[in-house]
């Protein structure tokens, strides 16, 4: 009778247990139903608040913020007002209410030197407006004069404002840059060293390219842009296997154009065709 006994008060107890814990989490679940639904009712009372302000407060000011402008020069927040001026978007003394941000935003792209705007209404009655510019990665000098972003996108040229990347020039088509050079100064400008180095790209009515660096004095033939990036390898290995060792203005012009070679005609000498240095090589293709 006492082994029965001691098992069913072991039963008992355990189901109290269980009772205990189930309705603890019941309680912790009305109490986080409770903190949701006020949350909620928060959230909607101060959206009913704000849209109520909103159809009577009237915008005070506007704050334009050119984000990167450290970085990049082509606009200013000055000519983000004058932009929005020249669209009647005057928008101090307007009810908030009627202020559409959309529209800003999309007059505000209209600038080809523009490329990401974010802007919102404050509750103290003005409006802010952030801006992000275009980063050109090439300067495009043929018989246009442009810029290009990393989406082929582009702007027109800024006198007086430099940038640090490479001039494109020479017999050069908006289809060639975009198919063939493209997919080049995106690598340069990828690669810290030749980013650095690169300052002119020529391109000659074969369409052959030739390269101007930053450091030497000398003319860098890279033939077609096929391959490019083993031509490059083996200019960065003569710049740490020789140029380092006997200075990098001792040649006038260097020749990459050729699988197995690198030519390189010293400046005291004449010119001599490349076809007669190299006789019997095949050019990389």
């Amino acid at each position: 009778m006492l082994f029965f006994l001691n098992i069913n008060i072991s039963h008992n107890r355990l189901f109290s247990i269980f009772v205990f814990y189930i309705m603890k989490i019941r309680w912790k679940i009305v109490f986080i139903s409770i903190g949701c639904l006020l949350v909620v009712s928060y959230l909607i009372f101060a959206g009913i608040s704000f849209s109520g302000r909103l159809s009577t407060e009237v915008c005070h000011g506007v704050q334009v913020t050119v984000e990167d402008s450290s970085k990049i020069g082509f606009i200013t927040s000055k000519e983000v007002f004058r932009l929005l001026e020249s669209r009647n978007l005057n928008l101090v003394g307007q009810t908030m209410k009627h202020i559409d941000i959309g529209k800003i935003e999309r007059e505000i792209r209209k600038n080809p030197y523009i490329d990401k705007v974010d802007c919102y209404k404050t509750l103290d009655g003005n409006v802010k407006i952030s801006v992000w510019q275009r980063q050109p990665i090439v300067h495009v000098m043929t018989t246009e004069n442009y810029y290009l972003d990393n989406d082929f996108h582009k702007m027109p040229f800024v006198p007086g404002y430099s940038t640090y990347v490479p001039i494109v020039s020479g017999t050069v088509s908006q289809a060639y840059i975009h198919y063939k050079l493209f997919p080049f100064i995106r690598f340069l400008q990828g690669n810290e060293f030749w980013n650095a180095q690169v300052e002119q790209i020529y391109v000659q009515n074969d369409s052959t390219v030739e390269l101007v660096p930053r450091v030497g004095d000398y003319i860098i033939n890279l033939g077609s842009v096929d391959r490019y990036e083993q031509k490059l390898g083996k200019l960065m290995e003569l710049y740490n296997k020789a140029f380092n060792t006997i200075g990098w203005n001792r040649y006038s012009y260097i020749d990459l154009q050729y699988r197995d070679k690198v030519i390189c005609s010293k400046k005291s000498d004449e010119p001599v065709p490349v076809k007669q240095e190299v006789e019997g090589s095949e050019p990389i293709q």
